[in-house]
């Protein structure tokens, strides 16, 4: 199974792959203020992100 889900996603654009990485940071945020924070900085950090 897992095999088969790294095939697929070697087929992906790498800007899939920043974006899910984004997702993941900021579902980690324990409150609304960090989240709000980590969303601020992904925003200034990488523009094209979003």
């Amino acid at each position: 199974m897992t095999l088969l889900l790294n095939l697929f996603r070697s087929f992906l654009p790498p800007q899939d792959e920043a974006r899910e990485r984004a997702e993941q940071y900021l579902a980690q945020a324990r409150d609304i203020f960090e989240l709000e924070r980590r969303m601020n900085h992904l925003a200034h950090a990488a523009p094209g992100n979003w």
